[in-house]
């Protein structure tokens, strides 16, 4: 769910008219670097929203040098929970010093289910800041392959709180697209909330596929009826061992604790792993950017936190970057400087550049970056049990390029 002002109304009824469908849409036709430079946006259309925002916020550099870890320490079989139901490890029994990201606000809220005022007193960590994983487990065989294939097929889906969590099991583990993926990477996952039958989404459906999987805490719901529990995050789901998993809080995002609507603790995130592909090791992130932002100079901010990270912990290795980047228009900055840092648009590359959400907007986005062939993907209309579609693309790596 996203908060949404008339401002928006008064971007969007400013466009172009044209004969060119392209220009007018205010897309980039896909080149072969699958970038939007400078004159790109220069040669926009006269009410194009990005020159409404400064040249600044375009800018990054893209510069990684140096050795990067080859991976991180693999999954355990359990990081939480102690137990299968929702009794433990959850709200309002979690320590939100460890793991929740930290709480910005210009004020104080007392919650009265617990009587804790917040923010919490976190002198030590100050956003952006990379937090371990909230809970994490295995249902993967013992006996896992030598080798895994250079082909890897990612699902990304806003799963909307997973409100409509057994029909999406249903979808995820039965349709023909989304039934045999690789990866999963999931947004609005909640865990042990009165939304999803205070259920652990993401450990049910590890379970279902036999996989792994990790889960981060986004925000703690602080008007979620519950009796225990009621967190929402991102998740990732795979088949293939997990390593590395972390959770990157960013920071320039808008006072979520004092909203009037959506009281909450934590801050917006994006989850990342490392997963085998060939002889190679692919960090994927799970992203999933502030909404209540305009112009996207907020989600700018987070899009080049998330970079900052992706050169320190993968540099030049494949990455995929993917989820809900809430991108109300085709130059926002949030997306150009991932195509400019070489993340290429890998549903554009396809053809598929329509709606991702029921808002008729396309917010979801899956980038791809390193040797990557893209052989087959798209936007699956066709479920519809939640006001997001699934994005799934497969890609091929070319391991003779990385040597």
């Amino acid at each position: 769910m996203r908060r949404c002002s008339v401002a928006l109304v008064l971007v969007f009824a400013c466009s172009s008219s044209s004969n060119d469908p392209v220009a007018d849409a205010g897309f980039d036709a896909p080149s072969d670097a699958g970038l939007v430079d400078a004159s790109a946006r220069r040669d926009a259309p006269p009410f194009d929203p990005s020159q409404l925002v400064d040249a600044a916020v375009y800018e990054y550099d893209w510069a990684c040098t140096g050795d990067v870890p080859a991976t991180g320490a693999p999954v355990p079989a359990e990081v939480e929970p102690p137990t299968e139901d929702c009794s433990a490890g959850v709200w309002p029994d979690l320590d939100a010093r460890l793991t929740v990201c930290p709480t910005w606000s210009g004020g104080t809220l007392t919650d009265p289910a617990s009587g804790l005022t917040f923010p919490l007193d976190d002198e030590v960590r100050t956003l952006p800041v990379s937090i371990p994983v909230s809970e994490g487990g295995s249902f993967l065989s013992s006996e896992l392959p030598s080798s895994w294939p250079t082909t890897l097929k990612v699902v990304a889906w806003n799963m909307e709180y997973s409100r409509n969590l057994d029909d999406q099991l249903t979808t995820l583990t039965t349709h023909p697209a989304l039934a045999d993926a690789d990866v999963y990477l999931l947004n609005e996952v909640d865990r042990c909330s009165t939304r999803n039958g205070v259920r652990r989404a993401a450990r049910e459906l590890a379970r279902a596929i036999g996989g792994q999987y990790v889960y981060g805490i986004e925000f703690v719901e602080l008007n979620v009826g519950r009796t225990i529990g009621g967190d929402t995050g991102q998740a990732i789901v795979s088949r293939r061992p997990l390593t590395g998993a972390a959770l990157l809080c960013h920071s320039a995002q808008s006072d979520w604790l004092l909203d009037d609507g959506e009281p909450r603790l934590g801050s917006r995130v994006v989850l990342h792993a490392d997963v085998p592909a060939g002889d190679e090791i692919v960090r994927v992130w799970a992203v999933h950017l502030e909404s209540d932002d305009i112009l996207g100079e907020k989600r700018a901010v987070q899009s080049k936190e998330l970079l900052d990270e992706a050169q320190r912990l993968a540099c030049d290795r494949p990455q995929i970057v993917a989820g809900d980047f809430n991108a109300w228009y085709p130059r926002a900055p949030e997306l150009v400087v991932l195509r400019d840092a070489g993340f290429v648009d890998a549903l554009e590359r396809l053809g598929d550049v329509e709606r991702t959400h029921d808002s008729g907007r396309r917010l979801d986005y899956l980038f791809a970056r390193g040797p990557f062939e893209i052989v087959d993907g798209a936007v699956l209309r066709d479920v519809t049990t939640s006001d997001h579609f699934p994005l799934v693309v497969t890609l091929r790596l070319d391991e003779r390029a990385m040597r």
